[in-house]
């Protein structure tokens, strides 16, 4: 499990129309809940008091089917068709409007369920620990979230507009970057078939549990 840290808010982007799914992928079934409930669940070990979802396409019937927890908050972005950083920014933004004491945000995506509390436990403590602003997640072919952004960077976060995502400032900033290896959980869901896959996976593992 861990331990839950001040001054830092968690941000889950769950704004996607799921186009390519043909139903909102975050309402998925998953662990006895849905994926977007798997993700704030984790968030919540973590940060039980600031936890922000970002929603756009379906969001009436989403929040209606997650969790309500005081330490959640959902907020709706207008223009989620705009893309990925175009949510970020919409999520720093109310971030900041509502505390002046955020040291840091972890940004999450609303369907890497595999992203589990141990990594986002090694996430924070990178964060504790290196010495570095920006702690993010390396994959085989880039660099990405779930990632940690210390305060001076909120503003590039704020900034972004476009379908590109935080990967462009942890690129821009590498030198002050921190790397973790997810070991396969940044799986993400955008098809039948990704879906199908991951449960396969889920099921693989409790076998072997």
């Amino acid at each position: 499990m861990g331990k839950t840290v001040e001054n830092i808010a968690i941000l889950v982007l769950a704004a996607g129309a799921s186009s390519r799914m043909g139903t909102a992928k975050q309402l998925l079934p998953w662990n006895g809940a849905n994926l977007l409930d798997s993700v704030i669940k984790n968030a919540l070990v973590f940060c039980p008091d600031h936890v922000v979802v970002v929603l756009g396409a379906n969001a009436r019937e989403i929040q209606a089917h997650s969790i309500h927890n005081k330490g959640v908050q959902f907020v709706f972005h207008k223009n989620w068709n705009l893309g990925l950083g175009s949510s970020i920014a919409h999520g720093v933004d109310f971030i900041q409007e509502i505390s002046q004491n955020t040291k840091a945000i972890l940004i999450l995506l609303g369907d890497q369920p595999l992203i589990d509390s141990e990594y986002l436990g090694k996430m924070v403590q990178a964060h504790e620990s290196s010495g570095k602003g920006i702690i993010a997640t390396e994959y085989d072919k880039g660099v990405g979230v779930p990632a940690i952004f210390a305060r001076s960077y909120f503003s590039n976060l704020a900034q972004l507009n476009k379908d590109i995502g935080a990967k462009q400032i942890i690129k821009k900033f590498k030198n002050d970057t921190f790397l973790l290896g997810p070991s396969g959980k940044t799986i993400d869901i955008d098809t039948l078939e990704d879906y199908q896959k991951l449960i396969k996976i889920r099921n693989a593992q409790l076998n072997q549990d």
